[in-house]
């Protein structure tokens, strides 16, 4: 009897799964560490670089680690060199540690569950996009046993201006999709216009929190595509997640 050589030898399907990408800022969005950031920060310019400075003329809010020392240094007459950012850079997540210690962090609302969801929930891809340096980003994540949930991130210490810096976060997730994979949807959480105006960058949903310095109404002025007082709403957000 003849059989089917279909059956006998069949081929392989060429199915394209689909995959969503879901990339956090931290400070304001996920967690408030209530001046420790500030605080390292300000002690590593005098011990790394010998600057004294308060900072309060400065705002951390949707900047960069990079940028921010760029404007110190500037500020202060003193010319901005590669190396100088790699003593600040070795020097910071000393400092934050210690920092750590000296005060009571905030962990804010929903953030844990809606983590812990995400993290179950196959096709996802968890990454970060932040100002922070990497250290001092995966430092305040441990803080609160949360760094295990994100696979990728772009940070602080690699741009200067946000919208690189998602661009670059985007590449990465890119790079780990396998043969076949597609990328279905994309969202960017954040608390500040910076935020917002990353999500564009990349044709990002940007789903914008009002857990940081901004108002809820501030952030649809800045044209956030979701605006929220926090991430408290599990189901709401895991189902506008899921029906993009």
């Amino acid at each position: 009897m003849i059989q089917n050589p279909l059956i006998l030898n069949p081929e392989p399907c060429s199915l394209t799964s689909s995959l969503t990408a879901i990339l956090f800022d931290i400070d304001g969005t996920l967690l408030d560490m209530r001046g420790a950031g500030k605080l390292s920060f300000v002690r590593t310019l005098k011990t790394a670089l010998g600057i004294e400075d308060d900072l309060s003329r400065f705002s951390f809010a949707g900047s960069t680690d990079l940028d921010v020392v760029r404007q110190v240094m500037e500020h202060h007459q003193r010319p901005f060199t590669a190396a100088d950012f790699a003593r600040f850079e070795a020097q910071l997540p000393i400092e934050l540690e210690a920092a750590t210690h000296e005060g009571e962090l905030t962990l804010f609302p929903g953030v844990r569950s809606l983590l812990e969801s995400l993290s179950n929930t196959p096709d996802l891809i968890l990454g970060l996009v932040t100002g922070n340096v990497e250290s001092c980003a995966w430092i305040k994540l441990r803080q609160f046993n949360l760094h295990n949930h994100f696979i990728l991130g772009a940070f602080g210490n690699e741009h200067a201006d946000r919208n690189d810096i998602a661009r670059l976060a985007m590449k990465r997730v890119e790079a780990r999709l396998k043969p076949g994979q597609a990328i279905k949807a994309r969202f960017l959480i954040g608390d500040t216009p910076n935020d917002i105006a990353a999500a564009h960058a990349i044709d990002a949903v940007s789903i914008a929190v009002a857990t940081g310095h901004f108002t809820v109404e501030a952030l649809q002025k800045a044209g956030a595509m979701v605006a929220l007082s926090d991430l408290s709403d599990t189901a709401c957000i895991l189902q506008m997640l899921h029906s993009s």
